[in-house]
């Protein structure tokens, strides 16, 4: 019985997946270890990386409690934080304590629902250009149309900057971090990097003067990801590069022109804390930036692509959402009015629920802590698996179908807020959640109007080896005229 289970070892232990433990080399063994997961009957479970144990949540009662009632009891974990130094350096993603505190505080304003409507009309015209460029009897890829569909509305709504034609270069740089990331996610150098600094973090604490001084100084460079395969590689540093010169040149470009934009970069350049006073540095403008660059359209781009494929396998959930596509009509978007796309809405958050973009959420104990009547030490690492959540037999019956009316307000009333975790929860989900909730129903709606994208219903698309739950080899489909 749950009630019984006082320490980590008295937790079920799970299978080891390969030889590192809990976590096999490719998508689909991790995908087949969360899916057992799904179906236990107990709070939580254990697992190991290499030496270390670890701790699942099985409930969303228990992911409830990591994530959000007793949140403050943990922090990201380090591993993530050295594997996206390269691309999000210090931003909301991976920052912790005082400055996510203050970065959380200053940034929050912006990204209310009220604010984000504005940008429903840029999300219509994009996704428009798009369908201009297309043509009847065309064969395209859905998954890069949709990249830099999603490219180009973060881009232009919160840059005020056009990356429409800069997409495939930039998809491709982020695609080489994102590659190097997903390769070193189960690696033992990742396991060691974390040691090294929890060491030197433990040696600063245990020392004084000089010698303290020294161990901080030491901790601070290893958080840099030095000792991971490949973090030198003349290719994953050009695509770094590229992406910090693009937005080092926006930065620029804003001082000399005295801040005249209105777009997210300038105020953030603006804002200054209330109580503490003072700007962001540049550094730390560029990784906000980036953050936002980078999560304001990988994830939904990939979340639209396979909702074009789903609704290609399911002709009666198709028509349902070309009727309202329809319906939408192609005038000026004045404000977001969520009733005229409710079931294209339902149709991207149960496409999200069957590919979340972000399969697991690690996290590590900053204290002890009682998760499910299960005591955790400080320092134990937990991975809350959104994946293994959203395929829970008891929150969604027949969990692999695909059926957009489970998010019927009756429907979605009966479920434990965290049965769903695309976004996260609690006080680190998503800054960019009412964005993504946005964007995608109205490019869905502005794609499906003008064109039909016949996809091959018998061709089974499967989960790419990467960082997010991108389509294997894209989605292939031949452009129709209505």
């Amino acid at each position: 019985m749950p009630g019984t289970m006082n320490t980590v070892r008295d937790l079920k232990r799970m299978p080891d997946v390969g030889l590192l433990g809990s976590f096999g080399p490719s998508t689909p063994e991790r995908l087949q270890f969360q899916r057992q997961l799904a179906k236990l009957d107990v709070p939580m479970a254990r697992g190991r990386i290499l030496h270390l144990s670890v701790v699942f949540p099985a409930s969303p009662e228990a992911a409830h409690e990591v994530l959000v009632t007793k949140a403050k009891s943990f922090e990201k974990s380090p591993g993530i934080r050295v594997l996206l130094y390269l691309l999000a350096g210090q931003g909301l993603f991976t920052s912790e304590g005082g400055l996510w505190k203050r970065q959380r505080k200053l940034m929050s304003p912006i990204f209310q629902p009220a604010p984000m409507h504005q940008y429903a009309e840029t999300m219509r015209l994009v996704a428009e250009r798009a369908a201009d460029g297309m043509r009847a009897g065309q064969t395209i890829d859905v998954a890069h149309e949709t990249t830099r569909i999603a490219m180009s509305v973060v881009g232009k709504a919160l840059f005020d900057v056009d990356t429409f034609d800069e997409a495939d270069a930039l998809g491709g740089a982020l695609t080489t971090c994102l590659s190097w990331v997903n390769r070193n996610l189960a690696k033992p150098a990742l396991v060691a990097h974390v040691l090294m600094l929890d060491a030197t973090e433990a040696l600063a604490a245990k020392t004084s003067g000089g010698l303290s001084a020294f161990f901080k100084r030491a901790h601070d460079k290893v958080v840099e990801p030095f000792l991971l395969p490949g973090v030198n590689d003349p290719e994953l540093r050009a695509a770094a590069q590229l992406l910090d010169e693009r937005i080092q040149s926006m930065i620029d470009e804003r001082r000399k022109a005295g801040f005249q934009r209105k777009d997210l970069l300038t105020r953030l350049m603006l804002a200054e804390d209330p109580e503490l006073g003072g700007r962001m540095s540049d550094k730390q403008v560029r990784d906000e930036a980036i953050t936002i660059f980078v999560a304001g359209h990988e994830t939904t781009a990939t979340a639209l692509a396979w909702s074009f494929y789903l609704l290609a396998r399911h002709p009666e959930h198709f028509a349902r959402a070309q009727a309202e596509a329809d319906a939408f009509g192609d005038g000026p978007i004045e404000e977001w009015q969520p009733e005229k796309l409710a079931f294209l809405t339902r149709v991207f958050r149960e496409t999200m629920r069957l590919f979340p973009p972000i399969m697991m959420m690690p996290r590590r104990t900053l204290e002890e802590v009682e998760i499910a009547g299960t005591t955790l030490p400080a320092r134990t690492l937990v991975f809350v698996s959104a994946y293994a959540q959203h395929y829970r037999a008891e929150s969604y019956p027949n969990p692999d179908a695909f059926d957009p009316d489970r998010w019927l307000p009756e429907q979605e009333a009966i479920r434990h807020k965290s049965s769903y975790l695309p976004f996260s929860a609690g006080p680190r989900f998503c800054i960019g959640m009412h964005f993504a909730m946005m964007e995608g129903p109205i490019v869905l709606a502005t794609l499906l109007r003008r064109w039909r994208f016949e996809i091959d219903p018998t061709r089974e698309i499967t989960e790419d080896d990467f960082a997010t739950l991108r389509p294997r080899g894209g989605v292939q489909a031949t452009v129709r005229a209505r």
